[in-house]
């Protein structure tokens, strides 16, 4: 059984040390070093029944956080599902939240240390608790992580973990990944940025084994694309996972 994880526990235990245990050794000095983006991330998902105010979020708490942590980060990223019509499906995921971390020893003590503030401040923009773990990035493609603005739309697909399931990063990121970009193309992508689950709350594996995201460049031609991309690329998908991914299709809300 899962166990329940506050908001202020996942922040401890996700913070301090526990940060570099995460990204196995040697990861402090590859994130130091990494000028321009970084591959290690804290995610935090909320699910669809989470009240979320990204307005407040962007207008208030990220400042909040840009300030608290500095240049031990690189970026911070809010994403958040519009409201479905009529005839959409019920959304599976509300918001996300993802924190790029440039400095990993840093961005632990101030965890540590600002803690206490940070979650007094979250609470007045969702009383829910999302799901949090470290991802860390495994294969980038397109445009500069910078160059993702706020307005842009996005789709992720989330592998969550569970008995006997898999998924291999190998495989996914040299056969899957190409066959994504060929169904799609150029004109419907921006950039697509693949993540796998390294830590999660209270040591138990993380809730996602990974994590797709399809920013988008052309709404038009990525709809048409995804009308038939789903067949043809479900037969390489299956060679590098059996997990059914959940879908989330969001905007991006606020950066910083």
């Amino acid at each position: 059984m899962a166990r329940h994880v506050t908001r202020r526990q996942a922040l401890g235990q996700l913070g301090g040390m526990g940060v570099l245990a995460a990204f196995g050794p040697g990861v402090a000095r590859a994130a130091a070093d990494s000028a321009v983006e970084s591959s290690f991330c804290l995610s935090m998902v909320y699910g669809s029944k989470a009240r979320f105010e990204s307005d407040r979020f962007r207008d208030s708490h990220l400042p909040l956080l840009r300030q608290l942590y500095g240049d031990s980060l690189e970026r911070i990223e809010m994403r958040h599902a519009p409201r479905p019509s009529k005839e959409q499906p019920p959304i599976s995921i509300v918001a996300s939240v993802h924190l790029w971390i440039r400095d990993l020893k840093a961005f632990g003590t101030i965890t540590e240390k600002s803690g206490p503030q940070i979650v007094a401040d979250l609470a007045k923009v969702t009383t829910d608790h999302p799901w949090v773990q470290y991802d860390q990035a495994v294969s980038v493609l397109g445009d500069a992580r910078d160059e993702i603005q706020i307005g842009t739309d996005c789709t992720t697909f989330y592998y969550p973990n569970g008995a006997n399931t898999h998924w291999d990063a190998k495989q996914y990121v040299e056969g899957y990944v190409p066959a994504l970009v060929d169904a799609y193309g150029k004109e419907a992508l921006k950039r697509i940025e693949v993540c796998r689950g390294a830590a999660g709350q209270a040591g138990d594996a993380p809730r996602f084994a990974s994590a797709a995201t399809l920013y988008v460049r052309y709404m038009p031609a990525f709809q048409i694309a995804g009308r038939s991309a789903g067949m043809k690329l479900m037969p390489e998908l299956a060679k590098s996972t059996n997990i059914r991914p959940v879908v989330a299709n969001m905007v991006v809300r606020a950066v910083g």
